[in-house]
């Protein structure tokens, strides 16, 4: 019988300066009526002050995989593999550099290997996730894994998709860790799935960052029509029964369902697949920070437990559509 991997901890860190919703869509030329506002269901999100005080995105991941080693006590140099899964353009730019080396180094989890993954929206998390419960599950030489994103979204991408706006970003870094035979947060089965035609159906027209006097090509571009035609709560629903059935369970067993925090709209909707058992800490926290790219689960599953509306024993379904190209479901057992 394989040792389970679970979540030791889990922790965020989110700039303390936040900015109305109302602000952001002034200052990026966008017109907030009633409809959109409610549609999106979100009032302020967490901005970092810019680099001059070091408020950088791997910095805000580095103070969160402290924060998360710390409440998990332990080492970092047991620390057996640092697996990165942030989605917004990084510091400085690839080959050689990259976050996950960042966070190793500043950490002193400096006897880990380090990868990442990239493309699949805020199903990065749940990609990486699988990724290395699996690694420490089938090698024996491995114990604890180090999940940890960093996401800054770029100058003048707060609202995506301006003339229908999606979502609106904010800031932030979270951590995960993971180790075999932790009691609790048990990742017992995730199911991916992706669809290549979307490969453009959300990107940034200036690549790498290499035009910075430039900056309309970085905005965000989003092709609304695709992805409105994509059957995301659908689709995350028939993952989930797919899911549930390889583990010899039903949907009635789970007892709640958390979800990226895009919007009010896209929570409806996935309310409506999942018979009502999305998280209220979900809207809560979508209100209050925005979509955090892969640090929403992180935020919502530290909330979830707070609430005490869960108890151990309890299934968890984490789901996430990933803007239309990456699809995630991941069954826990708290």
């Amino acid at each position: 019988m394989k040792e389970p991997v679970g979540i030791l901890a889990v922790a965020y860190h989110l700039p303390a300066h936040k900015r109305p919703v109302k602000d952001l869509f002034e200052e990026e030329g966008i017109t907030l009526t009633g409809e959109i506002s409610a549609r999106l269901g979100i009032k302020q999100v967490p901005i970092r002050n810019g680099e001059t005080n070091g408020e950088t995105a791997s910095n805000m991941a580095v103070a969160a995989a402290r924060e998360a080693l710390q409440l998990a006590n332990v080492d970092p140099l047991t620390v057996d593999v640092v697996v990165e899964y942030s989605i917004m353009p990084q510091e400085y730019l690839v080959p050689v550099w990259n976050m996950s080396n960042k966070v190793q180094a500043e950490t002193g989890a400096i006897k880990s290997f380090v990868v990442g993954f990239s493309g699949g929206g805020s199903s990065n998390f749940m990609v990486a996730l699988s990724s290395a419960a699996a690694m420490l599950s089938e090698n024996d030489s491995m114990r604890t894994a180090l999940l940890v994103t960093g996401d800054a979204t770029i100058p003048g991408n707060r609202v995506l998709n301006p003339s229908a706006p999606v979502t609106v970003m904010g800031d932030g870094a979270s951590a995960v860790v993971l180790q075999r035979g932790a009691p609790a947060g048990v990742a017992i089965d995730t199911e991916l799935w992706s669809d290549g035609n979307n490969h453009d159906i959300c990107y940034i027209p200036g690549g790498s960052l290499i035009h910075p006097a430039d900056i309309d090509l970085y905005r965000m571009e989003l092709d609304k029509a695709r992805y409105d035609a994509f059957p995301k709560a659908e689709t995350l629903r028939k993952m989930s029964d797919t899911l549930l059935e390889r583990a010899g369970l039903k949907f009635s067993d789970v007892a709640c369902v958390l979800c990226s925090n895009i919007s009010a709209q896209d929570e409806a909707a996935l309310q409506q697949v999942f018979e009502g058992k999305v998280s209220p800490v979900c809207a809560s926290n979508r209100e209050s920070h925005g979509h955090l790219q892969g640090t929403d689960f992180s935020l919502n599953y530290l909330s979830l437990i707070e609430s005490g509306s869960v108890k151990q024993g309890d299934y968890l379904l984490a789901v996430s559509h990933g803007m239309g190209a990456t699809a995630a479901v991941t069954l826990l057992r708290y």
